[in-house]
């Protein structure tokens, strides 16, 4: 995506602010932002702001035709190849939708019609409240989810951050149809909205700018303001800065493993103090080279994982930290050598090259941002309507280049005190006699204590102030060398990234398919493989590879699947000529060193201990097992306890030299990037492969392996884990990618899925049965698996699993109607699009294209091969593979 003009501001007649982007994109995407979120409610409200997220998609006309929404809205976007959605934040909410740019004012008209004032259909707001509430215990089951609403809740004891987005049952229930549209009411005026909108309106003579300004005046600019709301404003109650100690949480969950997140209060993000509280928390927990991920992760081996951050509101904030770790038995010298590491480095200041390396990083951020126009849209409603100023990104950098040595101590100093840290250990429940007083006693030894009788929060001062289309997709160049690689490359001048992904076939499929030794202890090679490719060169350790990286802001990273295993790099195009020898050195001569591996065998063993304490996971996993009894497709990525524990660096670089060469290599490259360039470098690539060709032997490998059976039978398969929600996905096997048959089955799994699908209507909207029910499905080399997936309350599983059947029997017996069958194709076809606006993307999807020899030429000619299918052929594929074979039901409950 390309973008050269700076975004334009003006104002609707009524005051609503409204930020155009021009953007060379082939696609388009407008936000509403509403400057009011979850902490706006008042006591009886909790829960209204997210409550009224989800019914402005009910259908505008419900109430008065006196019918249950069915839908409209999310079908007539979804019909234009648009992709609607929403999200309710603790200080905003934000609508956008994101279409192919030639449907764009079309989409403007649906939205807009869906912004006006509602009056909601009782039966609807029902309907609803029913699905809100299976979100509510969807959440209650996530351990990551449960960890940090605690956090927030021991962090925020008065303040409204404490209390979850979503709200109390308590308050859900007690919420009536008059309470929501007078909280709409109150707060949805003029004075708390704005608009953002990227994409491609320039022309001679501003035609398409002006219909665009003509139909968010129209359905926007007619707003008027509620005068009530003016003089009554909200304040909310604000949080104490200081407590008389560290507020520590033990929570008891059903996890198998630990985890631990920490916080400390600071100010808004508005303070002085914000950019060099940054840089704090990027030298702490920013990357693999942060002090925290060091010593806690290579150094000690006392955490599994490691992250942090910093979060800012338009309220106080806090700077986080989150730690994995083994068994309970650790979590002391976790936290011990944490609180050193704070210490030490309050004591000691950072080194130039940890600031530079987290500049680097946010400067960067910005223009990894410009990738997509969904991106900038975020970016600039972030800029507008929180900070007020579109300029701010460059006097905050400006900002974060000026702390110096001192200040950053100080500062850390000032805000890394016991009596403003907050933390929640969240255990396993057979841990219910671990005791927190040790950790207490630690804090107190090891950081600074004030003085504190009764403290209350200051507001914090601002010290910042304010200061017709070519959109088709074009073909790739392909260049083929004399030893076999393949290479894709597309430049895009105006882009200031470079992505390139390089793979071959392996994966899953292949280290059990066709194993070097025997499938039981090569299970897992490629996933490890992807975990520490990047670990270690004959000429450079870990260390210093991450030191190359992270300091010019960019991501190196192996990966690996069911089909597949290779390497990425996306960078600054500045930043090619540095790291361009770095992943040719990474991808042909990795040595996968012990010491990584240690680590890494440590991180995947923590990851298939943790598979149980997810549900939809453990759903998944039990499906795969239970449908596949002889393809590698059965197999779970990650591998098992015990094959991890024996795979060594002589197997994974075993791997690597069968998988890795130049006949089975394809690389694709697209970005600011010229072809002399590539060239350039493609022959120094091909001079490092030759140096290893006469030491490799070959390895034969299969090009197919045999196809599973056919289910003789229905197979069940269930796990009860005593939870709050039922997790369900009914299925069977599917298609090779290569099928005839995939484009009718893709066409049919978008009339199933989406907000305006058959499964989501049905399930979601009439019945009310889930929170989430998804249409899924895997293509693979050879067949895959297709099916229904859905979490609902323990009560309503028999019902759910009744109502999937029923929805997929009518589809094969009377099939989707002519409407449906081309808002899937739009849908399809515009969702395809958003997909690929990144250049990082975009090489993906050309990478893996080629690798499985699949046309880009036919894939970029989409829209004639769909249009060619009809409702029979949706019929037909689904009676064939969702309706007349057995299938597989696998529950967590």
């Amino acid at each position: 995506m390309q973008t050269q003009s700076n975004p334009t501001e003006i104002k609707l007649s009524n005051g609503i602010p409204v930020i155009l982007q021009h953007s060379d994109s082939s696609v388009a995407a407008t936000y509403w932002w509403i400057k009011v979120g979850s902490a706006d409610e008042q006591k009886g409200e909790e829960g209204f702001a997210h409550f009224l997220e989800h019914m402005l998609f009910k259908d505008a006309t419900a109430k008065e035709m006196g019918m249950p929404s069915s839908g409209k809205t999310a079908r007539a976007i979804e019909s234009l190849g648009g992709d609607i959605n929403a999200f309710t934040s603790f200080d905003q909410t934000v609508y956008h939708v994101t279409c192919a740019e030639e449907h764009w004012e079309k989409i403007l008209h649906v939205f807009g019609e869906m912004s006006l004032p509602p009056q909601f259909l009782k039966e609807d707001f029902q309907r609803e409240r029913e699905i809100i509430l299976e979100e509510l215990r969807k959440n209650e089951d996530h351990p990551g989810r449960q960890l940090f609403q605690t956090l927030f809740q021991a962090t925020y004891s008065t303040h409204p951050y404490g209390r979850p987005v979503i709200g109390f049952e308590k308050t859900l229930k007690l919420a009536t149809v008059k309470k929501l549209e007078a909280f709409y009411q109150e707060h949805y005026i003029p004075e708390n909205m704005g608009l953002i909108l990227v994409g491609p309106y320039e022309d001679q003579k501003d035609f398409r700018k002006k219909e665009i300004l003509k139909l968010l005046e129209k359905f926007f600019g007619k707003r008027k303001s509620n005068k009530s709301t003016l003089t009554k404003p909200f304040n909310r109650p604000q949080e104490r800065e200081f407590t008389k100690e560290a507020y520590l949480v033990k929570k008891l969950f059903s996890v198998n493993t630990p985890s631990v997140a920490l916080s400390f209060r600071v100010p808004n993000i508005k303070h002085e103090d914000i950019p060099t509280l940054d840089l704090i928390s990027g030298v702490l927990s920013l990357g693999e080279l942060s002090k925290l991920y060091q010593k806690l992760f290579y150094q000690t081996a006392l955490a599994t994982d490691i992250s942090g951050g910093l979060y800012v509101p338009n309220d106080p904030g806090m700077m986080f930290f989150q730690m994995e770790t083994e068994n309970t038995s650790k979590l002391l010298s976790l936290m011990k050598e944490t609180l050193n590491e704070l210490k030490k480095l309050a004591e000691d200041g950072p080194s130039k090259d940890e600031l530079d390396r987290v500049i680097i990083a946010t400067e960067s951020e910005k223009l990894y941002s410009t990738q997509t126009v969904d991106s900038l849209a975020s970016r600039f409603g972030f800029l507008k309507f929180v900070l007020n100023d579109l300029n701010y990104d460059h006097w905050y950098i400006d900002q974060l280049k000026q702390v110096e040595a001192k200040q950053f101590k100080d500062t850390l100093k000032k805000y890394f005190i016991s009596q403003r840290m907050s933390g929640v250990f969240l255990l396993p429940k057979a841990e219910n006699t671990f005791e927190l007083s040790e950790i207490q006693k630690l804090i107190k030894e090891t950081l600074w204590h004030k003085s504190v009788d009764s403290v209350s929060v200051k507001t914090s001062k601002s010290q910042h102030k304010s200061q017709h289309y070519d959109t088709k997709r074009k073909l790739p160049e392909l260049i083929k060398t004399s030893s076999g690689i393949k290479l894709l490359f597309q430049e895009k001048p105006l882009s200031q990234v470079i992505s390139i992904q390089a793979a071959v076939l392996g994966g899953l499929r292949l280290e059990i398919g066709s194993p070097l030794e025997n499938k039981a202890t090569d299970w897992g090679v490629s996933h490890l493989m992807s975990l520490t490719w990047a670990k270690g060169t004959q000429s450079k350790n870990a260390r210093e590879i991450s030191s190359l990286v992270e300091g010019h802001a960019a991501g190196l990273d192996g990966f690996s699947g069911r089909n597949t295993v290779g390497l990425s790099l996306t960078c600054l195009s500045r930043d090619w000529q540095i790291l361009s020898p770095l992943f040719t050195e990474i991808l042909i001569h990795p040595t996968f060193p012990e010491d990584e591996l240690v680590h890494y065998r440590r991180f995947t063993e923590e990851e298939i201990r943790s598979i149980d304490d997810h549900s939809s996971q453990l759903c998944s996993k039990q499906f795969l097992e239970t449908l596949y009894e002889t393809h590698p497709y059965g197999y779970w990525a990650t591998g098992s306890l015990e094959s991890v524990s024996k795979l060594s660096h002589q197997k994974l670089s075993l791997f690597h030299k069968a998988w890795v060469t130049p006949e089975r290599l394809v690389i694709s490259i697209v970005g600011a990037i010229s072809r002399a360039e590539i060239e350039t470098w493609l022959a120094k690539l091909e001079t490092e492969f030759s140096k290893i060709s006469e030491l490799t032997n070959k390895v034969v490998l299969p090009q197919n392996l045999p196809e599973e059976n056919l289910l003789t039978s229905p197979r069940w398969v269930e796990k009860k884990m005593g939870r709050e929600q039922c997790h369900i996905l009914v299925g069977g096997l599917g298609i090779p990618m290569l099928s005839k048959d995939r484009h009718a089955l893709r066409i049919l799994q978008t009339v199933l899925g989406g907000q305006s699908g058959r499964l989501f209507l049905e399930l979601r909207e009439k019945q009310s049965l889930a929170y989430s029910v998804n249409s899924v499905s895997f293509e693979g080399i050879e067949k895959g698996y297709i099916g229904t997936y859905l979490a609902c309350a323990p009560e309503k599983q028999e019902q759910a699993t009744r109502s999937i059947k029923e929805v997929l029997k009518k589809i094969a017996q009377k099939g989707p109607s002519e409407k449906e069958l081309d808002r899937a194709i739009q849908y399809f076809l515009g969702k395809k699009a958003m997909e690929l606006q990144s250049d990082s993307a975009l090489a993906s999807y050309y990478c893996l294209q080629t690798l499985y020899e699949l046309s880009i030429e036919e894939d970029i000619n989409l829209s004639n091969t769909l249009k060619k299918i009809k409702t029979q052929d949706l019929k037909k594929v689904c009676e064939k593979y969702l309706v007349e074979p057995y299938m597989v039901t696998s529950v967590v409950s």
